[in-house]
């Protein structure tokens, strides 16, 4: 797998959208490969949204978020696409006082086609009571919120190799222990 594919997987399956993650994280998780920000910064033409200090003024110098998965550039069809000019963008402290919100709707704007309106309303028409009540709730908020379990996801990644190899084994000896409370299993 080139770099490029190999970062894109990292930054989905260990990284997780909305979570931060440091330079020395990432060089840790890539140490065979030189110039491993310019990899990640690839990214970004095909729709991946990562924002640095730059973007977002709460972030330190050597912290990095992974905002957004863009194409899965693992699939071998997909195509780098076309950046869009430098002036197509605002520079962030002139647009917003939120600027990752709002850096993520220029990049996006820049970057994708609009969906189809029919197909988002297709899509909303077609789920239950209680999805539409979450997804306008979400709507209302603006955002949406992380589950419990997206939480503990993000803070299980924050671990150690070691911490993180104690914790799935304790974790797993409770799921064990659960499920065999449920059968009323005495093994």
């Amino acid at each position: 797998m080139s770099t490029k594919v190999r970062t894109a997987l990292w930054l989905a399956t260990e990284v997780g959208e909305g979570s931060v993650y440091t330079k020395a994280q990432l060089r840790e998780a890539f140490p065979d490969v030189a110039q491993i920000d310019r990899r990640v910064r690839e990214l970004r033409g095909h729709g991946w949204v990562i924002a640095t200090n730059r973007d977002d003024p709460g972030l330190r110098s050597h912290e990095a978020r992974f905002v957004r998965a863009g194409d899965p550039v693992w699939q071998p069809a997909i195509r780098p696409r076309a950046l869009p000019e430098p002036h197509a963008l605002v520079p962030l402290r002139e647009a917003s006082p939120e600027p990752v919100r709002e850096v993520r709707f220029q990049y996006d704007a820049a970057l994708r086609r609009a969906p189809d309106p029919g197909a988002v309303w297709e899509r909303l028409k077609g789920l239950s009571q209680a999805e539409k009540s979450l997804v306008l709730a979400w709507i209302a908020m603006g955002r949406r919120p992380s589950s419990s379990a997206e939480l503990a996801w993000r803070a299980f990644r924050g671990l150690s190799e070691r911490q993180r190899l104690e914790m799935a084994a304790k974790l797993g000896e409770l799921v064990s222990s659960e499920l065999y409370e449920e059968r009323g299993d005495d093994i």
